[in-house]
């Protein structure tokens, strides 16, 4: 079995490009990536930056990433980097992001950019929201930060937060965690049960006071 864990770091497409805004409102400009055996050993790495094709860096996504414009202008192009890590990632039994921001987003930028290779719809076939299946066990429907979960389970991030390569480890870090089932819930016990449902607090009259017949 070999899992991969994924990220991708996103640059605004500039407002210039309305129409390509319309399909798709970012352009992938970071791909990190980690692959674990069936122990949940990382055994590879993947990490490549991405030259942008709709305008420059903005300066948000400087700031929360520290990607630069030095940095993507000799970058590969999308193309070269996303068909890079199909194949870098084709034995990958299943392949996880945190949310879904990241298949939608590969979706979206294969479609403004008619991108198509032999492998990508069998990426998106193996593609998991690790995010959400983290939340069934810990039994919410909210949606935690990776940042949160690293933090519940008393670890330290490792790396910068906003690395795409650092984004997946953690990732990958989160779920090995969780395979060890006893261990992860007895961590998690006072997380899990701040997030259990409250007891409805709702209730009549009647039970709050009794049969009381006005009247009488």
């Amino acid at each position: 079995m070999i899992y991969v864990f994924v990220d991708f770091e996103m640059n605004m497409i500039d407002s210039e490009y309305k129409k390509e805004k319309k399909i798709c409102k970012s352009e992938i400009i970071e791909i990190g990536a980690v692959k674990l055996d069936e122990d949940y050993n990382e055994i590879d790495s993947f990490k490549s930056y991405v030259k942008p094709a709709y305008g420059t860096m903005a300066s948000r996504i400087i700031k929360l990433t520290g990607i630069t414009d030095d940095m993507v202008e000799n970058a590969p192009s999308y193309a070269f980097a996303m068909g890079s890590f199909i194949e870098w990632c084709a034995d990958a039994d299943v392949i996880y992001a945190w949310s879904e921001n990241d298949l939608r987003q590969l979706r979206k930028e294969a479609r403004l950019k008619e991108y198509t290779h032999p492998g990508l719809e069998s990426i998106i076939s193996r593609w998991k929201d690790f995010q959400k299946e983290y939340a069934k066990l810990i039994g919410t429907s909210r949606r935690i930060s990776l940042s949160d979960a690293v933090f519940y389970l008393g670890e330290n991030f490792q790396g910068a937060e906003h690395d795409a390569l650092w984004d997946a480890r953690n990732t990958a870090e989160v779920f090995k965690l969780s395979k060890d089932e006893e261990n992860f819930f007895r961590i998690m016990a006072p997380v899990i049960d701040v997030y259990k449902p409250k007891k409805n607090l709702t209730y009549s009259l009647s039970e709050a006071f009794g049969d009381i017949h006005l009247g009488e």
